[in-house]
């Protein structure tokens, strides 16, 4: 038994999408969850910036005594979860492993669609994991740079849906039967995706529900899980506005009164 939290980590608010997940999965565990909404978006960076900048967020999960760490971020994931992970003890756990095998179990026609942040479809990561699972799948990486600060701005349905659609423009005419949301922001917009794929035969994955999943059994294993005595909580940081923050999360998490904390890992 282990009653420390759980460690979440994301580029901007887009990790809430797992948070959500891994909350529902484990009730009796409490989680600690940074974005670093200063310095997003993390796709547009470079490799080195991008671990500089995770190993900051993942210093800050440290101190909060966390006993693993969930990369909540494709771009993280790819760029510098392995890094990371050789520099730390605790257990790292990252969304593309977890996207890959859903994608590989769903497709029928074996073509899937990944879109992605510039530094997620660049690193391939995506199409390793998965052709790593079935060599015959075909996978088609498309960078969507302007949809991960689409959600970060909060805008309405329309506008929504405008930019989701001009993004996924170069998909039209592929044959995929599957399409990886490869950014932990994108279902929050997921119902714009689901407008603008328009398409039933298209199963559209949110790696998040692998994630919990996978959390869970990592924690089985490890002997992890809390001994359900002491009382659950749910801490929220941001490197950001906290206003900014709370007014997106509270609706994503259904919950009115989260409040988030701003936190400086510059100075951590």
């Amino acid at each position: 038994m282990d009653n420390r939290p759980i460690g979440l980590l994301d580029s901007g608010l887009g990790g809430l999408s797992v948070a959500k997940k891994v909350i529902e999965k484990l009730p009796n565990e409490s989680t600690v969850f940074i974005g670093d909404n200063a310095h997003m978006p993390y796709g547009d960076r470079t490799k080195e910036e991008i671990i500089e900048l995770v190993r900051k967020s993942v210093q800050f999960l440290l101190e909060k005594n966390v006993k693993l760490i969930i990369f909540a971020c494709n771009t993280a994931t790819a760029m510098a979860m392995s890094t990371i992970q050789a520099e730390i003890d605790p257990q790292i756990i990252g969304v593309i492993q977890s996207g890959s095998l859903a994608a590989s179990r769903t497709t029928k026609n074996k073509k899937v669609a990944v879109v992605s942040t510039k530094a997620t479809a660049e690193s391939h990561a995506y199409a390793k994991e998965i052709r790593f699972r079935d060599p015959e799948i075909q996978v088609t990486e498309l960078a969507a740079p302007k949809l991960a600060p689409l959600v970060e701005a909060q805008k309405d349905h329309e506008t929504n849906l405008k930019v989701v659609k001009e993004s996924l423009t170069p998909l039209q005419g592929k044959d995929f039967d599957t399409l990886i949301m490869g950014c932990t922001h994108y279902p929050l917009i997921q119902k714009e995706f689901k407008e603008a794929i328009n398409d039933k035969n298209v199963t559209i994955l949110d790696p998040a529900d692998q994630v919990a999943q996978y959390t869970f059994n990592v924690m089985r294993r490890d002997g992890l899980f809390s001994d359900g005595n002491e009382k659950v909580s749910h801490e929220y940081y941001t490197t950001g506005d906290p206003t900014s923050f709370d007014h997106l999360a509270r609706t994503f998490m259904d919950d009115a009164t989260l409040t988030s904390k701003h936190v400086d890992t510059e100075n951590e």
